[in-house]
């Protein structure tokens, strides 16, 4: 046996462990005596000065040590394998320096890819607090997945819909519904259905029915979460009571159907874009037409509000800054769809003269102030990074992009910062986690809430494709 490695002291204990092992489980004294004899352990030295089942003891230390350095090679290799591809992600970024903190974290591989359903993945939404994200299908079946292990999902409702499911959303916070506390999760479906179900056990709460074609949107109040905003194939936009499940308002403003909605965030406002090739904006308490984007060629797929955070990489584009939108909870939207262009509008301020009414001003239409082809397909949806400059889009042509509102004001141009490859067919939805914030601060401590929003952001971007996979980019 060579020692070399092992001092004096390591070498007799290391004997005496031995020994103590091997009287255990041999009978025969003499040939005890012969290996006491061979290890240098005379007899007079009892082994029962080392703890029980020493030997046993300190393999058990060796094999967690073993797995603790495979793991450490693991994430050396993730490492390496990351540093291996900075010069790709550096000319992806058109030669900025990728910073590693969270505000600037720009998804750049594939952590996981979610393989479950025999459909294609046609939306996906990440829980506001919990590392889960669902993912929902052609094949009516919704799946959660816990983002810290995706080897497979952690439950699957299957036939959660008998036909194909077009959105899932969560709430942003646990809500008291039928005397419990939990987070709704509310999907829509082809078969006409908004159901609701408690995200922690899987169980269905409530179906909401009336719409009178398939439901393609769905978006929280985030001002009151017991307000769930949808819209359908049959050319509305409808306002539900979850608590009750009944339909408080239907608001008829589109031609044609309305493909998705979004809320301002003051929940005052409503956003919704349709086959029409139009982008509406609504008073979310009357369902009064505020504003109307025109201009685009073809069905617009997705539109959304952009936070207040990206006016000042927007404003300059204008030299007006009109202190009115302050109060209003919106400015700006985004909307793309078949004509693969990618187009940003300044809404209308409405008439405020009965701020509990208000009213369409006299000139509604929306001022176009960017646009671009951004996808060489069908730009399908739009996702905001919790740092309010980073937009992400997908589309038709198997790509994620992410643009930098920020280079709006030096160029002109809003300027791609990723690309993002690896899905095998048609990109139908996009999603970024939002920020956990448990602490709430002064909006004029921008200091203190650039801390906090960095603290919390979660580095996580969500794909659904028609490959039939969702995958995880970190």
């Amino acid at each position: 046996m060579n020692y070399a490695v092992l001092s004096d002291r390591q070498r007799s204990e290391l004997n005496k462990a031995v020994i103590q092992y091997l009287d255990g489980i041999i009978n025969d004294s003499a040939v005890v005596s012969e290996l006491r004899s061979r290890l240098g352990v005379p007899a007079h030295e009892n082994s029962d000065t080392l703890p029980n089942n020493y030997l046993e003891k300190k393999w058990a230390t060796v094999v967690r040590l073993q797995k603790r350095i495979y793991d450490m090679e693991k994430e050396i290799r993730e490492y390496k394998e990351l540093v291996d591809n900075y010069s790709e992600l550096l000319e992806a970024a058109g030669g900025m320096d990728i910073r590693r903190d969270k505000l600037e974290w720009i998804p750049s591989r594939v952590k996981a890819v979610l393989k479950l359903h025999k459909g294609s993945v046609t939306c996906v939404s990440i829980h506001p607090f919990e590392p889960v994200v669902v993912t929902g299908s052609q094949d009516g079946t919704i799946a959660f997945w816990n983002l810290l292990d995706l080897t497979e999902p952690e439950r699957v409702i299957r036939n959660a819909h008998t036909r194909t499911i077009n959105a899932l959303e969560f709430q942003s916070r646990e809500n008291t519904v039928d005397s419990t506390k939990m987070v709704l999760l509310a999907s829509c479906s082809s078969d006409l259905l908004i159901k609701l179900w408690d995200s922690k056990t899987g169980q269905l709460v409530r179906v909401l029915t009336g719409h009178d074609h398939l439901v393609s949107g769905l978006k929280f109040n985030p001002a009151d979460e017991m307000q769930l905003v949808s819209c359908s194939r049959d050319q509305s936009v409808k306002i539900w009571d979850v608590v009750s499940g009944w339909c408080l308002r239907t608001i008829k403003g589109h031609s044609d159907w309305v493909r998705k909605v979004d809320v301002s965030s003051n929940g005052e406002y409503i956003l919704s874009c349709s086959n029409d090739q139009s982008v509406r904006l609504a008073h979310f308490a009357t369902g009064a037409g505020i504003s109307l984007c025109l201009g685009s060629e073809q069905v617009i797929e997705d539109s959304i509000f952009l936070p207040a955070e990206t006016n000042k990489y927007i404003d300059p584009l204008l030299d007006i800054n009109d202190e009115t939108y302050d109060v209003l909870g919106y400015k700006y939207c985004v909307s793309g769809g078949r004509d693969c262009m990618l187009r940003i509008w300044k809404l209308r301020v409405p008439d405020l003269t009965n701020p509990e009414r208000p009213c369409p001003s006299s000139n509604p239409k929306a001022v176009l102030l960017h646009e671009f082809k951004a996808h060489s397909s069908w730009i399908r949806s739009f996702s905001m990074h919790p740092n309010g400059y980073y937009l992400a889009s997908c589309g038709d042509d198997k790509l994620i992009k992410v643009w930098d509102f920020r280079t709006l004001a030096s160029s002109g141009q809003l300027g791609p910062v990723a690309q993002l490859r690896g899905h095998e067919n048609f990109v139908n939805v996009i999603a970024f986690a939002a920020p956990v914030v448990s602490e709430t601060s002064s909006t004029n401590d921008k200091i203190k809430n650039r801390k906090l929003l960095e603290g919390g952001i979660r580095c996580y971007l969500v794909s659904g494709s028609a490959d039939n996979t969702a995958r995880v980019w970190i």
